[in-house]
């Protein structure tokens, strides 16, 4: 078969699931974050599905990838109200225009695009990656159909695992899903999630700012040096910061759009942070923890405790099906992670959050000027307009950092230069979403409206 036919074959049932979801939950957003938001939910459903055939025993091959994408791609549309509904949406005459402002953005951004995608199909895996975890599981899968393969099952191997082949399963599910739809490296999945959070990103900053800030906020994100070497390497990084950051930014659109439907889209995008990256459990908690005041302000308290429950008992859902279910019921051997668990230090907390600054936030060549932009607007938009919103994006950045900064404390294998550098990738798009709707940037916009407006008149 043609590695083309089954490849779009996955992708437009990923892709239509999604829009289902989208349409199902009746969520009203444009069709610039629908459609890249659309491909990352579909992703994460189908991935789920394709796992459960692997906890029914059905053996991993082509044909049981695109017969769980038909499931997952179908089930929505019981909900056929909803979803003809937002497909008749899609459909509707676009009302956006191509402007000056964004011929430059835009090349920036295809260009970009090019190179990380060229270089997924056209690089193999990295010689650590293919040895040591998410792509060492996957291309046994593939050739076994299980993921309970020689990794796990050989007993030379047995206590000579480190915890990478055990890490949360969605990187691995899509490296065994693009390698069984043809593609050598299987990695290409890794540019398209880039690009998905990328072009959801740009409509974002487009509806908080002028085109113009918008623009240059976008140029900004994506040459952020550290997520761009991150584009087309196998690695939860990515993904888990695209779906962490849309989870964050959609609580903070269902308050400003008065929308409940957001809440629930973002149950499932949190769940998928937490299908990427282990200690995102942590996290989501924290964050929604953090949230429900915000929630309760803009609908009800017994609102907020509904959607605290429900992304309560999705996240843990998700995080167990893997961590408990699969670990104990189907795996011969176990990741050695209680073992690491070293206990709260205050010294060695300390010594985290010093390190973070020190070696990872501070480093220029890692970030650009990310960091350095979020501390000159925050200043600013208090010196200058006394406010220090918006708060909820302000908040997940903080939640990140406290929440790695007890995962660097109370796991001896939590390495600040590395696990907590690369979990920091989730913070970046929070910090272009707070950057352009602060109302220092408000006001910037505002008055390039009125010149823009004044030159014409």
């Amino acid at each position: 078969m043609n590695v083309g036919i089954p490849f779009f074959m996955m992708i437009g049932l990923q892709w239509i699931a999604g829009l289902a979801t989208l349409g199902a939950l009746r969520v009203a957003m444009p069709r610039s974050m629908s459609i890249p938001l659309a491909l990352l939910v579909g992703m994460f459903l189908h991935t789920v599905a394709f796992f459960g055939c692997e906890l029914l025993n059905i053996p991993l091959s082509t044909g049981t990838l695109l017969i769980s994408g038909a499931v997952v791609a179908l089930l929505p549309h019981v909900w056929w109200k909803n979803v003809s509904a937002f497909y008749s949406g899609l459909l509707s005459k676009p009302t956006w225009t191509l402007t000056l402002y964004d011929m430059i953005p835009l090349g920036v951004a295809l260009y970009v695009a090019f190179i990380a995608t060229w270089a997924a199909w056209y690089w193999p895996v990295t010689p650590f990656d293919a040895m040591a975890g998410i792509d060492l599981v996957a291309r046994q899968t593939v050739e076994e159909g299980t993921i309970v393969n020689r990794v796990f099952t050989d007993p030379s191997l047995a206590g000579q695992l480190s915890n990478q082949p055990f890490y949360a399963p969605f990187a691995m599910l899509l490296q065994v899903m693009f390698r069984l739809v043809g593609f050598a490296y299987g990695q290409l999945w890794v540019p398209i999630v880039a690009c998905a959070l990328a072009w959801f990103l740009w409509s974002v900053l487009r509806e908080l700012a002028h085109p113009f800030i918008a623009g240059i906020l976008w140029i900004l994100y994506i040459l952020t040096p550290e997520m761009l070497g991150y584009s087309y390497l196998v690695q939860t990084d990515h993904i888990n910061a695209a779906f962490f950051a849309i989870g964050a930014i959609l609580i903070w659109q269902a308050i400003a759009k008065n929308q409940q439907a957001l809440l629930w889209l973002s149950v499932i995008m949190l769940c998928g942070a937490c299908w990427s990256r282990t200690e995102s459990i942590l996290l989501v908690a924290i964050g929604v923890a953090a949230s429900l005041p915000f929630v309760a302000r803009a609908f009800s308290w017994r609102s907020a405790a509904t959607y605290a429950a429900v992304a309560a008992v999705a996240s843990l859902g998700v995080f167990a099906i893997w961590h408990v279910l699969f670990f104990n019921a189907y795996l011969p051997v176990r990741p050695s992670t209680a073992e690491q668990l070293i206990g709260f230090d205050g010294a060695r907390f300390i010594q985290v959050v010093t390190s973070t600054f020190s070696n990872v936030v501070y480093d220029k060549g890692l970030w650009a000027g990310s960091f350095l932009l979020l501390a000159v607007v925050f200043v600013g938009n208090v010196v200058v307009t006394r406010k220090t919103g918006p708060l909820l994006p302000l908040m997940w950045i903080g939640v990140v950092f406290l929440g790695l900064w007890f995962v660097g404390t109370m796991f001896s294998a939590a390495i600040v230069e590395q696990t907590l550098r690369r979990g920091l990738f989730k913070v970046i798009p929070l910090i272009f979403v707070y950057v352009a709707g602060t109302e220092l940037l408000q006001r910037a916009s505002r008055s390039l409206m009125q010149w823009e407006a004044g030159r014409t008149s």
